[in-house]
C-alpha cells in the first residue's frame, strides 16, 4: 500500500479518535419538535439555502428548522472560538421541511464567545454562521 493511500485511509481514524476523547465537551442530539424560537433580546439566529438555526442564550437551547425540501436532515452547531473552554453541541433536525422546528436543550459554558452555524445536509452541506455569546451566570 502506497505511503498517500495509507495517508489517506488513516485520517478518518484519527479524526475518530480525536472524536472520541472530546466526548466529555461535545454534545449531539436529534431535536425534539417545537414551535419557533422566541424573538427579541438574546435569541440570535442564522440561515443557509435548506436551514435555519437560532441560539437562545438564556436558555442555552438550539432551535433548527428545515427549509427545503431536499431529502436532507439540517443542523444548528455551537462551538467555542475562545481559548478557555473546549466545547460544542450539534442539533439535528431530521423531521424534513414539512416537520417544523425542532429544539435541543444544552447546558453550555458560561461568558463564552462562540459561533452558531446552520447547516443543510450536515458535514458536506450548505452552512453560514454568526458570532454569539452564551449567557453570563
Amino acid at each position: 500500500m502506497s505511503k498517500l493511500v495509507r495517508a489517506v485511509l488513516g485520517i478518518p481514524a484519527a479524526v475518530v479518535l480525536i472524536a472520541v476523547g472530546t466526548t466529555a465537551v461535545a454534545n449531539a442530539t436529534a431535536g425534539t419538535p417545537s414551535g419557533a424560537p422566541p424573538s427579541g433580546l438574546g435569541v440570535t439566529c442564522v440561515s443557509t439555502a435548506g436551514a435555519k438555526a437560532c441560539f437562545g442564550d438564556a436558555a442555552d437551547k438550539v432551535w433548527v428548522k428545515d427549509t427545503k425540501a431536499n431529502g436532507e436532515s439540517a443542523a444548528g452547531t455551537i462551538y467555542n472560538t475562545d481559548s478557555k473552554s473546549d466545547w460544542y453541541r450539534e442539533c439535528f433536525n431530521t423531521r424534513g421541511e414539512a416537520g417544523g422546528w425542532v429544539v435541543c436543550d444544552f447546558d453550555v459554558p458560561e461568558n463564552r464567545e462562540g459561533l452558531l452555524w446552520a447547516v443543510n445536509k450536515p458535514f458536506v452541506g450548505n452552512e453560514t454562521s454568526t458570532k454569539i455569546w452564551t449567557t453570563l451566570i
